[in-house]
Order: C-alpha cells, then sequence, then structure tokens
C-alpha cells in the first residue's frame, strides 16, 4: 500500500511538473508572440514610414509583404495591392513602364542568378524615374528565401543632374568658343579655370595649365600687382569692378595689349566669397586706333590752325575755283576770238592792191573785185570794231575776275596771320566774311540771303579765325540742307543778337530739318547724315566754341522744318585762355 502511494505520488510530482513545464512553455510562446507583434508593428511602422518603396517575394515571385510607398510610388489600385493577385500587380507595373521588355529582362536575369544584387534605373510613363536596388534574401547557411527590392523616387534629382550637366555643358561651350578672357580664381587669386581664349592669350597650351597659377606668373609686377589688389578688395567688401581699362604688361617681353575688364565675388551656395570671376575683352586694337585717331586729330587740328583752319581754306578754294572757271571760260573765248579774227584778211588786201599799184586807179574802177574793196574795207572795219570791243570786254572781265581772287586771298591771308591773338571786331562783320567765302556757292545754288542784324553793332573781341571757321561751316551746312529739301524757295538767315555780354550769331536755314534721335548726337565726332560727309565740321565747330570760352548749339522742330544753329560767345575773351 506505500509503494502505491509513493508510486501514486510521484506520478503526481511529474504530472505537476509537466504541467508546470508546458505553462512555462506556453508562457514563452506568449511572450514570443508579444515580441513577434511589436517586432511586426516596428517593421510595418518602419516599412511604412521610410520614403523608400519595399517589395519581399520568394523564391517563386510570390509576394511576401510591401509597403505603402510601393503602392504610392507604382501607383497599384488597392483591389490589387491588398489582394493575393500578383499576375495582376505584375501587368500593373509593366504597363506603367516606359520600357517594360527591359523591365522584364532585368528582373528575369536576377531571378535567375538569386545570389546576385544590382541597382538600376525605371522610368515611368508618367514621367516619374525610380531607382531600384535588387538584393537576395539569405537565411541561415546562406539559404535564399527570395528576393527584397527597393524603389526610390530619383525624379527630382535626375532633374536636377539633368539642369546641371546643361549649365556645365553652357559654361564649357561659353569657355570654349568665347573670344573674351572669362576665368575664376580662389581667395589667393589662383586660377581655378578660365576660357581657352584666355588660355592662348598666356601662351599656354590649354586652361588647365592655368590651374594653380596667378597673374604673376604672367605679367610684370607694374601689371600684376594692381590686379591682385582689385580682387582681394573684392573678396573683402563683396563690391565689384565693372569695366575698367587696364593696361597689361607681359613678361616674356611682347608689347604692351589693353583689355576692358569686370571682375566679380565668386560665392559658394551660402554666399560666402570664396573668390573671384572676371571677363577681360581684348581692346588692344580699338586702343591703337584711339590713340592713331587721336594723334591725326591734333595733326587734323595743327594743320587747319596753321593753314587758316581747314574750312576757311577750302571755302576759299571753292570761291577761288569757281572765279578762276570763269577766268578760263574769258581766255578760251579771247582765244577762240583771235583765231577766227578777220584781221589776216588785211594781209590779203594789201597784197592785192601791191599786185595792182601801177594801174590802182584803173583796178579800182574796171576790175570787178576792185569795184567791191571800199564795201568790203568799210564791213571788215565794223566787223574788226566789234570784235575789238568784245575782246575789251573779255579781257575787263578777266581782269575783275583776278581781282576778286586777289580779294578773297588776301581776306584769307588776313585771317591766317592773326591766328590765336583775339582782336576787337564787329559781329556783323565777321558774319559777313563768312558770306562772302561762301557767296559763289550760295548764288549757284540760288539760295537767298536774309539778314537780320540789330540796329546797333555788336562789338566782340574773339578770335577771328575761330569764329570764322565756325561759321564758313555752318553756312555751308545750311546750302546743303536747303538743296536736300528740293524746295525753290531756299533761305538762309543770319541772325545776330546779344545779352548778359554775350553774343548770339544764329544760321537758320528751311532745309530738311533734324529728327529729335539726331538732336543729341550731331555734335559727335564722326556723325554725319550726308553720304559724303566726313563728321568733323560740326564736331570740331563745338570744340572751336568751347575754347573760345562759348558754346555751339542747335534746334530743330523735325524732319521738313529747317534747322537753327548757333554760335554763343562772349563779348571779351575768357581769363583762362
Amino acid at each position: 500500500m506505500k509503494k502505491r502511494t509513493s508510486e501514486l505520488q510521484s506520478a503526481k510530482e511529474s504530472a505537476e511538473q509537466a504541467v508546470n513545464a508546458r505553462n512555462g512553455v506556453i508562457a514563452d510562446l506568449k511572450r514570443a508572440e508579444v515580441k513577434l507583434a511589436e517586432s511586426l508593428s516596428l517593421l510595418n511602422a518602419t516599412l511604412d514610414s521610410t520614403a523608400d518603396g519595399i517589395l519581399v517575394v520568394d523564391t517563386n515571385g510570390k509576394k511576401i509583404l510591401q509597403n505603402q510607398r510601393t503602392v504610392d510610388l507604382w501607383n497599384i489600385p488597392p483591389a490589387i495591392a491588398d489582394g493575393n493577385d500578383d499576375e495582376a500587380q505584375v501587368r500593373h507595373v509593366m504597363n506603367a513602364t516606359r520600357q517594360p521588355d527591359q523591365f522584364r529582362e532585368r528582373v528575369m536575369y536576377f531571378y535567375g542568378h538569386p545570389a546576385e544584387s544590382g541597382q538600376d534605373e525605371i522610368e515611368l510613363k508618367d514621367g516619374t524615374i525610380l531607382e531600384r536596388i535588387t538584393a537576395p534574401v539569405l537565411g541561415k547557411h546562406g539559404r535564399n528565401h527570395g528576393r527584397i527590392w527597393t524603389f526610390r523616387d530619383i525624379t527630382q534629382r535626375k532633374q536636377a543632374e539633368t539642369e546641371l550637366a546643361y549649365e556645365r555643358d553652357l559654361l564649357r561651350t561659353l569657355l570654349e568658343n568665347s573670344t573674351d578672357h572669362i576665368y575664376f580664381k580662389d581667395i589667393q587669386s589662383r586660377f581655378i579655370t578660365s576660357s581657352d581664349a584666355q588660355a592662348r592669350q598666356f601662351g599656354v597650351a590649354s586652361a588647365d595649365d592655368l590651374v594653380g597659377k596667378s597673374d604673376f606668373d604672367f605679367f610684370t609686377e607694374e601689371h600684376a600687382r594692381p590686379a591682385f589688389e582689385d580682387e582681394q578688395n573684392i573678396i573683402r567688401t563683396g563690391q565689384p569692378m565693372i569695366g575698367k581699362i587696364e593696361r597689361e604688361s607681359w613678361k616674356d617681353g611682347r608689347g604692351e595689349s589693353w583689355v576692358l575688364t569686370t571682375k566679380m565675388p565668386f560665392r559658394d551656395k551660402t554666399g560666402t566669397i570664396i573668390g573671384t570671376f572676371g571677363i577681360s575683352k581684348d581692346i588692344t586694337a580699338i586702343k591703337e586706333a584711339e590713340i592713331k585717331l587721336e594723334a591725326v586729330h591734333r595733326q587734323l587740328v595743327d594743320a587747319s590752325r596753321q593753314a587758316g583752319m581747314a574750312e576757311v581754306a577750302t571755302s576759299v578754294l571753292h570761291n577761288v575755283g569757281n572765279v578762276l572757271n570763269s577766268v578760263n571760260v574769258s581766255t578760251i573765248l579771247i582765244l577762240d576770238t583771235l583765231r577766227k579774227s578777220k584781221l589776216n584778211n588785211l594781209g590779203r588786201l594789201a597784197t592785192l592792191v601791191n599786185e595792182h599799184r601801177d594801174n590802182l586807179a584803173g583796178f579800182l574802177t574796171v576790175d570787178p573785185r576792185g569795184r567791191e574793196l571800199p564795201g568790203y574795207l568799210t564791213r571788215l572795219a565794223e566787223h574788226l570794231a566789234d570784235e575789238q570791243a568784245g575782246l575789251l570786254k573779255e579781257v575787263e572781265l578777266t581782269r575783275n575776275h583776278v581781282e576778286h581772287i586777289k580779294d578773297i586771298v588776301t581776306m584769307q591771308q588776313s585771317f591766317a596771320k592773326i591766328s590765336g591773338v583775339a582782336e576787337k571786331t564787329w559781329a556783323v562783320d565777321l558774319i559777313e566774311d563768312a558770306l562772302r567765302m561762301n557767296i559763289g556757292a550760295l548764288i549757284r545754288h540760288d539760295v537767298q540771303v536774309i539778314r537780320d542784324y540789330p540796329a546797333q553793332g555788336i562789338e566782340m573781341n574773339v578770335e577771328r579765325q575761330k569764329v570764322l571757321q565756325v561759321l564758313v561751316n555752318l553756312i555751308r551746312n545750311a546750302k546743303y540742307a536747303c538743296d536736300e529739301s528740293g524746295r525753290k524757295d531756299k533761305q538762309l538767315t543770319m541772325q545776330v543778337r546779344s545779352d548778359h555780354g554775350r553774343a548770339q550769331l544764329s544760321v537758320k536755314d528751311n532745309g530738311v530739318g533734324i529728327p529729335a534721335e539726331n538732336l543729341t548726337r550731331i555734335f559727335n565726332h564722326g556723325f554725319t547724315t550726308r553720304e559724303n560727309g566726313h563728321g568733323f565740321g560740326l564736331h570740331s565747330g563745338a570744340l572751336a566754341a568751347k575754347e573760345l570760352g562759348g558754346s555751339l548749339t542747335v534746334h530743330s522742330d523735325g524732319p521738313g522744318t529747317g534747322a537753327t544753329f548757333t554760335l554763343e560767345l562772349p563779348l571779351q575773351p575768357p581769363t583762362n585762355l
């Protein structure tokens, strides 16, 4: 009995231990379930919160799980995303892809090589670009349980890369093809990159050969130091340098060059200045042309002053030429008259009379030729008298023409002798002298001159030659303006006024007029509207007026309304001249 009781007691204890063990296993399972649930919840939360789409499939391609981001990226309908019809999802994905065949080929490749990982890009039909990363899902001992696909929307990144590549191509095209010198420098003013034109200018094979070098490697200290200081000032202050003309002197001994330079601060994305960049345009040819032009201008001005001013001299030559034409006509007429003169007939008459001097009475009364001789002598005398009168008239005209030439030359010489010296003169006398210089052309072109002078004369103390130069040119321009208008009533009005110690000498015409846009440019050097004009007369006139302490202005109401040029001068020369 005791034995039986002991066995029962032992069985009971064993049973209790088994129950306790089972309860422990159940408790462990429950704890494991809780942890698994927590892990799954954490996994799902992680999967749903990530910006990447994640899809896990088994070795047969069956969907194990996918997060919401995958559904959103592929725009998978809920019915397909939540269901078990994997084929429907595959068809949807294939239809959404711009190149489905390549997509399928890539997928099939990885299923054929389950241990490999890979990365590629997929373009959807709506323009979205996905980066796809694939990797095997491996268990213990390297067993393959399927694949995990990760999808990331890189559309914006690709667009940014495309834009960056485009901008990079633009910059490269600019640097390779620009004729200007374009360059970027670091904080120490060393070259980072530059245009091909810059490299050629510096005498190196390519822009890469400039990297790390500075202006001191190529220019003399005379140019390199100021350029360096300009760039360092830009870096310190952030203030750009715009349109500075620089003279470059080179270490290799080549001739000087000139550039028009603009430099700006070079900033990074945060706005911090990390260097400078600049553009230098080679203006050596322009500068050399300016120097030559300035030298020619000085020569022209000097020559003009030495010769009594170019415009005055030209007017003199025009007037002398016109008078010489008249002298030439008179000379030709005199010569022609002398060649055709009947004077030679007197010799033949003398010969005829000598032949009959022994019987002259009979010849004059009997011979028919002799009987006509008295009448012929009368007619010949009348003809020779008329011929003499005509010759005397032409000789007198020639003498007058020569006197006119003498007066013109004398007047021009008198002005040439007083160049650079101010003297007292009447304003009206200056106007009349300028008109006399142009009188031949004015008469020839049928331009009527109207004089509008004050009752009381205006006396001035000026350099007559300079004033005459301006007036002669203004009168000539007015004549051209009247001609170009095509009107029959060509008029030129000369006006003299004074106010507040200054004289106003105006030249008005009723010619073609001046457009408003030309009024501000008409005194610029080289500006002209005439086909054969040189654009120097009005410019030199404005300079001469300024030298005299005055001004030259213009007014016109527009095309067809004529123009008025006014030379305003002080009655007394400025003390600083």
